[in-house]
C-alpha cells in the first residue's frame, strides 16, 4: 500500500497533505519508486530544516546554559559582597557602642568634676564674704578707735596718717581680693564652656577641666594670702596705733621647760595652754581696749634664719591656740620674732613672751 511518509505529513499543512493523498489515490498504478523520486526534494528540504532545527537548538542551549552559568557566578559574587558588607556592619555597630559607652563614661565624669567645681567656688564665696566681714568689722573698730582719740589734735595727725596707710594696704588687699574673685568668676564661666562641648571633644574637655583645676587652686592660694594679709595689715595697724596711744597693762611669760618645751618643737604643752587661758580670762575683764605683742625667742644654737624661723613659728602657735581656743580675734594679736638677738629674762632664754597693750 503506498503513503505518505510521517515526516512528511507532519510538516505539511491539511490542505496539502489532502492534495498530496489525492495524487497518490489518482497515481494508483505507479510504482512506489517513482513516488519516491518525486518526493525525494521535498524529502530532502525536510532533513536540512530538521539539521538546522537541531543546529540552532544545540546553540542556544550552549547559551542559555552559559548564561546561566554566568548568572549564577555573578549571584555567589554578590551574596559574598552582601555577607562582607554585612560582616563590616556589624563592626561598625559594634564601634558605635563602644563609642557610645565612652561617650557616657566621658560625660559622667565631667558630671561629677562639675559638681566638684559648683562645691569648690561655692567654698570660695563663703570665704570672701567672711574676708569682707572681717574687714568691715575691723574698719569699724578702727573707726571706734579714731573717735576716741579726737581730743587731741597731735596724736588724731598721727592716727590719720596711719589710718590713710591702713586705708591704701585694705585697697590694695580688696583689690587682690577682686582679682581673687575675678579669677573665680572666670573659672566658673570656663566651666559652663566645658559643658557644652563635653560631648564633641573629651580630651580637650579634660584639660579645660585640669586648667579650671589650677585656676581655683591658684584662686584660693591668692585668697588665703590675701586673707592673710589683711589680718597682718590689721594686726601691725592695731600694734602701732597702740605703741603710739597705748601702755603697756602686764605681761606673760611662757614655761622654758626643757622636757615639756623641747629645742625644736613649737608646739605648746599643759602648763602653757593653762597660762593662755588665764590670759584670756584676765582680758576679759578690761574695760578698754588691748592689743596683743606675741614675741618669740630662741637660745643661740643655730643660725640666725633658723633661731628667726622657729621663734616666729612658736609666736605663730600661741596666735593661733589664742584664736582658735579662747577666741580672741586675729586684729587683736601680732607676731614677731627676735630669734637669740634678746638677753634672757629670769634667766629665760628660749621663752614667749606676751605683752598686753591697752589705750591710756
Amino acid at each position: 500500500m503506498t503513503f505518505i511518509p510521517h515526516r512528511i505529513s507532519s510538516l505539511l499543512s491539511p490542505a496539502a497533505a489532502s492534495g498530496m493523498l489525492a495524487l497518490v489515490l489518482l497515481g494508483g498504478c505507479a510504482n512506489e519508486k517513482a513516488l519516491l523520486t518525486q518526493t525525494q526534494p521535498l524529502q530532502d528540504r525536510i532533513d536540512r530544516v530538521e539539521q538546522n532545527l537541531a543546529t540552532t537548538s544545540e546553540a542556544g542551549l550552549r547559551t542559555a546554559e552559559t548564561r546561566a552559568q554566568e548568572l549564577a557566578r555573578q549571584q555567589t559574587e554578590l551574596a559574598r559582597q552582601l555577607a562582607e558588607a554585612k560582616v563590616g556592619l556589624d563592626k561598625l555597630a559594634d564601634q558605635v557602642k563602644v563609642n557610645e559607652s565612652r561617650l557616657l563614661q566621658s560625660v559622667a565624669r565631667l558630671d561629677e568634676k562639675d559638681a566638684l567645681l559648683d562645691t569648690r567656688l561655692g567654698g570660695l564665696e563663703n570665704r570672701l564674704d567672711q574676708t569682707t566681714a572681717k574687714v568691715h568689722n575691723t574698719l569699724r573698730d578702727i573707726a571706734d578707735l579714731q573717735a576716741r582719740q579726737s581730743q587731741n589734735t597731735a596724736t588724731d595727725n598721727a592716727l590719720a596718717d596711719q589710718l590713710s596707710s591702713l586705708e591704701r594696704r585694705l585697697s590694695d588687699a580688696a583689690l587682690r581680693i577682686k582679682e581673687a574673685d575675678a579669677s573665680a568668676r572666670e573659672a566658673a564661666n570656663r566651666s559652663s564652656v566645658l559643658q557644652s562641648r563635653q560631648e564633641t571633644a573629651e580630651q580637650s574637655a579634660r584639660q579645660n577641666a585640669d586648667s579650671i583645676d589650677q585656676r581655683l587652686r591658684s584662686a584660693e592660694r591668692k585668697l588665703d594670702t590675701v586673707a592673710s594679709l589683711v589680718e597682718e595689715a590689721l594686726a601691725l595697724a592695731a600694734k602701732e596705733i597702740f605703741l603710739a596711744n597705748g601702755k603697756e597693762a602686764f605681761t606673760v611669760l611662757l614655761t622654758d621647760d626643757k622636757v615639756l618645751y623641747p629645742q625644736n618643737d613649737p608646739n605648746l604643752d599643759a602648763r602653757d595652754a593653762s597660762k593662755l587661758k588665764q590670759l584670756a580670762s584676765d582680758l576679759g575683764k578690761l574695760d578698754q581696749e588691748y592689743h596683743l605683742d606675741i614675741q618669740g625667742h630662741t637660745a643661740n644654737n643655730s643660725t640666725d634664719d633658723n633661731n628667726y624661723s622657729l621663734g616666729k613659728a612658736r609666736a605663730e602657735v600661741v596666735k593661733r591656740h589664742l584664736h582658735e581656743k579662747q577666741g580672741i580675734s586675729l586684729s587683736r594679736m601680732s607676731t614677731i620674732s627676735y630669734g637669740a638677738n634678746k638677753p634672757a629674762i629670769d634667766g629665760q632664754i628660749r621663752r614667749i613672751f606676751i605683752r598686753v597693750l591697752v589705750l591710756k
